[in-house]
């Protein structure tokens, strides 16, 4: 890994430079910062955690640099469902900050050989768990999957004495089922 530094931060010239310590990934969502823990299989909010010692590197377009960079370990409960209010603590300004950054394509997770064999593991426990057949989960349709799960779990949590609450779970459930028919023609 080759790092400049000063007395605030260190940095890369380029995603390279970070290699063979760790493998750049682009971030577009939030949910690629977390991972399911334990053995567990079982898509709900309860059962996500950062992943451990995670780094990640924001791109400064202006200076043309990478910046490398812990991950502060935000809940993901708080990262996409928390309203935020920039007027009112540093809190709110660091959760929007962290969301714009993802959103303008600005961020790379930086992934450890051991990271991304625990990622492919997990792919893999998830496709059998839930298609009943060998295979590997495609990373792009798990973040999906992901997304549509919690944000399903949320709504049922919040919404219930909504008018339209069962056509909406419908369209939850139909979208969930999409997703791992896609992912079962993709293995």
């Amino acid at each position: 890994m080759i790092l400049q530094s000063d007395d605030i931060a260190q940095w890369a010239n380029s995603l390279a430079d970070f290699s063979p310590e760790y493998t750049p990934v682009k971030a577009w969502s939030p949910i690629q910062y977390y991972r399911l823990s334990g053995k567990r299989t079982v898509i709900e909010l309860g059962n996500f955690e950062p992943i451990p010692d995670l780094r990640y590197c924001l791109y400064s377009p202006q200076e043309e640099r990478y910046y490398f960079k812990k991950f502060n370990n935000i809940p993901l409960g708080s990262v996409l469902f928390y309203d935020t209010d920039e007027a009112w603590d540093s809190w709110d300004r660091e959760l929007n900050n962290f969301r714009q950054r993802i959103d303008a394509g600005l961020m790379y997770l930086l992934l450890t050989p051991g990271q991304v064999g625990d990622t492919t593991e997990k792919l893999v426990k998830l496709y059998k768990a839930n298609l009943s057949d060998d295979g590997k989960l495609d990373y792009k349709i798990y973040i999906k999957l992901v997304d549509i799960y919690l944000r399903y779990e949320d709504y049922q949590d919040t919404s219930k004495s909504l008018t339209g609450y069962r056509t909406i779970c419908n369209q939850f459930e139909e979208k969930i089922a999409e997703l791992w028919k896609l992912a079962h023609t993709k293995k």
